[in-house]
């Protein structure tokens, strides 16, 4: 619901704010005072176009705030998933009473740009108007109802016939269409150059396969190569160092620390100084004589083999090109290498597979087909018994003889715009909710045909129109979620006694959703949970002063001053008086109190 509207600095008005009810809520005045201003705040809070003109002269900026109370947890859940809207936690309570606050303000400067915020948070201009969308439906502006809205007439119409599970699997074989759609037409791409792409990977995967990259490590191959391209020299100097540490020779490094060690040996227990030098020069000697037969294998091991070298440096000079070429190391190369041979495998099965996807998607659209028939028997069906209870119901509100039809409508081959491989490859008539949109057609008169509701109704038709439509959706278990309806033309043309009809079926419809309303019928009034009343004053004394619109909520007895005044004008008597009096216990009487059986918003 929303629970306070503030209003300052718009046009005439310098600042109103006002706590309104959960049920019926109407706004009266005589005409001129200024009662649509307050529906305008509402849509320039909204979204509507904001001009500086629309500022009270002398003030800086114009701002208007709403705070709304939301008991609908999926509303919640779309607003914050879809616009990033943080609540607070509501406060603990009974089952099912959760209550999130939501506070919305926009700011209109004289100069610069409007600001809007949410919660606190600044959104921008999309997503004030994805809000409206979500939490008022206001009629008597085209642009803001619900029903003239195409997406959102089909989502109401499946509640209504409680079509919900068919909508839903209908979305989900759309979704698997569009995949199968979707991989076909990847594969039929990839077809088409596939000759190509198989000539282009198969010299890649023969050039990586002759580098005989699973034959060597890139370290021990440069190890190796380093011993191979030096074999002469490294022969010589280890086979020279051998024979110079323990070789034939006489004075051989070996030889000379033998001798020493027999010179210490001779000096038997000389103490403990020298049995060290003894076990040092032991040491020493083993080292050597280890360290020469080392040096004798790398001479042995450092066999010249041009062969052997031609091959490692043909291997590594391939290497080094390929890592280059592809800017991977040898690991990468060798992954590559695995990879262009999994595409060729793929691309020579590539026949096999489109036959396989052509299969999957031809028995997509088929379960497309028959749950997209489902969905549409079901909304025939529930169209015909929306039109019927409608027309009923647009017959007590004193449009006798029109017509209203809910028409389904075949959609066209195929959405403009929507001319991808994969979009071709779908039904051009079936879409993501079905296969048709739903049109609201209307005729005031019997004799002419019917025309979209919105090209020929006038405002007064087209809210009494939407009233009946909600009216027949809120009995039927309130398949339109939106919680708070605004009626600002609703009793344009209507009389005495179609206006309490009319009064009736707003007051019924506040049970389940809260509802503004501006009238000028006491009719209509009568019926409402809170009654606001918006006059015009006239400046002040002192020069320069503006005339004001102010708005009050009326007590009791003002409501009867302010019903009378609406009955005969200023000729209102005691009389008057009475017969506004009893006009409210009458409608009292009639219609069940706000805070009885009303569902809250």
């Amino acid at each position: 619901m929303l629970a306070e509207l503030t209003v300052e600095n718009l046009v005439l008005i310098e600042r109103v704010q006002l706590e309104l009810d959960a049920g019926f809520n109407v706004f009266t005045g005589e005409t001129g005072a200024g009662k649509s201003l307050l529906i305008d705040a509402l849509n320039l809070l909204f979204g509507a176009h904001a001009s500086a003109d629309a500022i009270r002269p002398g003030a800086e900026q114009a701002a208007v705030s709403a705070r709304f109370v939301l008991h609908d947890a999926e509303i919640v859940r779309h607003l914050e998933r879809e616009l990033g809207i943080q609540f607070d936690p509501p406060p603990p309570g009974p089952k099912g009473s959760a209550a999130w606050e939501l506070v919305v303000s926009r700011a209109v400067p004289r100069e610069g740009r409007a600001r809007a915020h949410a919660n606190g948070r600044p959104v921008a201009l999309a997503a004030l108007k994805t809000l409206a969308e979500n939490l008022l439906d206001l009629h008597g502006q085209h642009e803001n109802q619900s029903l003239l809205r195409a997406h959102t007439r089909l989502e109401i119409l499946d509640r209504f016939a409680g079509a919900e599970a068919e909508r839903a699997a209908v979305r989900d074989a759309w979704d698997r269409a569009r995949a199968a759609a979707a991989a076909l037409a990847d594969l039929r791409r990839a077809a088409r150059d596939r000759e190509g792409r198989q000539d282009l990977y198969r010299f890649q995967y023969r050039e990586l396969q002759d580098a005989r990259l699973d034959e060597f490590d890139p370290a021990a191959l440069a190890d190796e190569l380093k011993v191979l391209q030096s074999a002469e020299h490294i022969q010589a100097a280890a086979a020279g160092a051998a024979e110079l540490l323990d070789g034939d020779r006489e004075a051989t490094a070996a030889m000379l620390l033998a001798r020493a060690q027999k010179g210490l040996d001779s000096l038997g227990d000389a103490g403990a100084d020298a049995q060290n030098l003894a076990a040092r020069l032991d040491g020493l000697l083993a080292e050597i004589r280890e360290l020469a037969r080392d040096c004798a294998a790398l001479a042995e091991k450092a066999t010249h083999d041009p062969e052997r070298l031609a091959e490692l440096e043909d291997l590594h000079a391939r290497a080094r090109q390929l890592e280059r070429k592809h800017g991977r190391d040898v690991e990468g190369l060798r992954a590559l290498r695995d990879d262009l041979k999994a595409r060729l495998g793929d691309l020579d099965r590539l026949d096999i597979r489109t036959g396989e996807l052509e299969a999957a998607l031809e028995a997509a659209v088929k379960h497309l087909r028959g749950s997209s028939a489902k969905l549409t028997k079901k909304r025939a069906a529930a169209a015909r018994a929306l039109e019927r209870s409608a027309a009923a119901e647009l017959a007590d509100l004193g449009l006798k003889g029109v017509r209203l039809e809910l028409a389904l409508v075949p959609h066209a081959e195929r959405e403009s715009g929507d001319d991808g491989e994969a979009a071709k490859l779908l039904p051009g008539e079936l879409r993501v909710h079905g296969a048709e949109a739903c049109e609201l057609r209307f005729s005031a008169n019997p004799e002419l045909p019917l025309k979209p509701l919105a090209e020929c109704a006038s405002g007064g038709e087209l809210s009494r129109v939407m009233l009946a439509l909600k009216t027949v959706l809120a009995k039927a278990g309130g398949a339109d979620r939106l919680p708070v309806v605004v009626f600002d033309e609703v009793d344009t043309g209507v009389g005495g006694r179609t206006g309490s009809v009319l009064g009736r079926k707003l007051a019924a419809l506040a049970h389940v959703r809260q509802v503004l309303c501006v009238t000028h019928l006491p009719q209509v009034a009568a019926y409402a949970h809170r009654q606001v009343k918006v006059e015009k004053l006239p400046p002040a004394g002192r020069k320069g002063a503006l005339a004001q619109v102010q708005a009050t909520v009326l007590d009791e007895a003002r409501r009867v001053d302010e019903l009378a005044l609406m009955l005969r004008g200023e000729a209102a008597s005691s009389r008057t008086r009475a017969e506004a009096a009893e006009m409210l216990k009458a409608a009292r009487e009639e219609a069940p109190p706000a805070a009885r059986n009303r569902r809250k918003a």
